[in-house]
């Protein structure tokens, strides 16, 4: 019953929280009095090594907790990578419902927490967007590109809250520095298209360029690509560094941004630009991959998984690349650190990043079936196990040949210790449990039961033009993804692309359709994974 007393903290949940209360109680009580029903099983059922007790300390203080002892508690969730979703709704709904007793700072370290643990909701929203006048007002040029950071991250709403950030975007320009290309990118991730205010960050960009390195103006011709505009003077400046071979000296990352905006860029020069920089990068990750068949030393291995990490995180799409990068990992995985470290990620990137040919993915299928890889498999936590599992059904659901993997000890292993990812890996490892029962894998079923069980909820959709937002109101939570309806008896659906649904370069600004071929494999195996659930979603530029 929802009575009185610490009833009445219950009340706010409803009586079917309070039956969750009570159910907790007695298993921790029944632990506590050494119950054999009540024991742990193991150590892959305590969530980062954290006991029972102290979840339920913590779900039954949150509606009661003062400012700082939820940014306190916020701050060990994102430490500890935590994926308590029913934790996380708790919290915001004490943000929401407290939002007036948190000074600015404290609210700016709530919502940075929130994003990185990428969790958001309404209460989440309506409690930044009800302080947004405070918290605004007088914000500095840092709090404002981390307001705009986070609030893309998190895929917060934008009419709710980026209009009132807006002034003083506009009033802090000319104290920003570093932050910059970061705020191009937020601006782009939320589908702003205010031209004017894009042209005034860049001409900030180029002015405070002039006192920063080269890493800064990479940075920023690569967030400025994103738009698809056209300004020839920072074109033709990266034209030059290419053709003088200046890039020659950057660090990898930076060539990398530089290519993957050279790809975007409309002007037909930029494709002699691209293949110099893109031959060169090719010679440094060949001429460092070792020789006389030796592996990779130190940084070689590094900076192969560095630049298919960094090629992950642009979706730069180069064949070139790729294969210098593969040779590199098949090389480095006689070394055990790299291949219990860096190796999960490696490959995980190579069938991020794979083009759907046959050889590619016969590479990446010996790199999962190698000895080397099932030799560690005991030392990798759960996310790695997660990418080795992405990994082999990215390339079992790609190739047109049936191409044989065993996947079966990396999805036992994932499911296992899956209570130990955080809730951005959650939603990746349901996308790919979805799919194994197509594809023929034994445990299939039983896996897609239990990943159903996961608590799991998604962000926010992408909206589209302001025009529509009458129709993309409605949405559905489908395996961790948002899907607005467009017809809810037939369960059809659509999505807006994020930059990390295409390849770059392969959709143009203004382009109506989305082409599949132009999409990542990640993208088309979340759309594979949201039909095995009943709905087919189509993607919208």
């Amino acid at each position: 019953r929802c009575g009185g007393g610490a009833g009445g903290a219950l009340r706010q949940r409803g009586c079917g929280a309070a039956n969750t209360f009570a159910r907790t109680a007695v298993a921790v009580v029944g632990r506590a009095a050494g119950a054999p029903w009540a024991q742990t099983r193991g150590i892959a059922e305590r969530v980062n090594g954290l006991s029972p007790e102290i979840g339920f300390r913590r779900y039954w203080e949150a509606p009661t907790m003062e400012p700082d002892a939820l940014v306190s508690m916020v701050k060990e969730l994102e430490a500890e990578m935590s994926g308590d979703v029913m934790l996380f709704e708790a919290l915001a709904r004490r943000f929401h419902a407290n939002a007036d007793e948190f000074f600015p700072p404290q609210i700016d370290a709530v919502l940075g927490c929130f994003a990185r643990l990428g969790y958001a909701d309404e209460a989440l929203l309506r409690g930044f967007a009800g302080r947004l006048g405070d918290l605004a007002s007088d914000a500095s040029a840092r709090r404002v590109v981390r307001l705009l950071r986070n609030g893309s991250a998190l895929q917060l709403r934008p009419d709710a809250w980026l209009e009132g950030l807006l002034p003083q975007l506009c009033e802090q320009l000319p104290n920003m520095r570093a932050g910059v290309p970061s705020a191009l990118g937020s601006l782009h991730a939320l589908r702003w298209r205010d031209g004017e205010m894009v042209e005034l960050l860049l001409t900030q960009g180029l002015i405070v360029a002039e006192d920063l390195d080269i890493e800064f103006f990479a940075r920023l011709y690569e967030r400025w690509s994103r738009f698809g505009l056209e300004k020839a003077d920072l074109e033709q400046r990266v034209f030059e560094m290419a053709e003088s071979g200046q890039t020659k000296d950057l660090d990898l990352r930076d060539c990398l941004n530089l290519l993957v905006g050279l790809s975007r860029c409309p002007n037909p020069k930029a494709r002699g630009a691209r293949d110099r920089i893109e031959a060169h990068l090719e010679a440094r990750l060949k001429g460092t991959a070792g020789a006389g068949g030796k592996a990779p030393q130190g940084a070689t291995a590094a900076e192969a998984a560095t630049c298919l990490e960094w090629m992950s995180r642009l979706s730069l799409r180069s064949e070139k690349l790729w294969l210098a990068c593969a040779d590199a990992v098949q090389l480095a995985m006689q070394d055990l650190a790299f291949a219990r470290e860096r190796l999960p990620n490696a490959v995980h990137d190579l069938a991020s990043l794979t083009g759907g040919k046959a050889g590619e993915l016969a590479l990446v299928a010996a790199l999962l079936a190698a000895p080397e890889t099932s030799k560690v498999a005991h030392l990798h936590n759960a996310w790695q196990l997660t990418q080795l599992l992405r990994a082999g059904c990215l390339v079992k659901f790609l190739a047109a040949d049936g191409l044989e993997i065993s996947l079966e000890g990396f999805l036992a292993s994932a499911m296992r210790m899956s209570r130990q990812l955080s809730l951005p890996q959650r939603r990746l490892l349901r996308e790919a449990v979805e799919v194994l029962p197509g594809l023929g894998v034994p445990g299939a079923p039983e896996a897609v039961a239990s990943v159903r069980a996961l608590p799991i909820s998604a962000l926010p959709p992408l909206l589209g033009d302001p025009a529509q937002r009458e129709e993309e109101d409605t949405f559905v939570e489908v395996g961790g993804h948002a899907v607005q309806v467009a017809s809810e008896a037939d369960q059809r659906g659509f999505r807006y692309v994020a930059m990390r649904d295409t390849f770059a370069g392969s959709v143009r600004t203004g382009q109506a359709e989305v082409q599949s071929a132009s999409l990542t494999p990640s993208c088309r195996l979340t759309l594979r994974a949201l039909v095995a659930q009943g709905w087919r979603v189509e993607m919208r530029a």
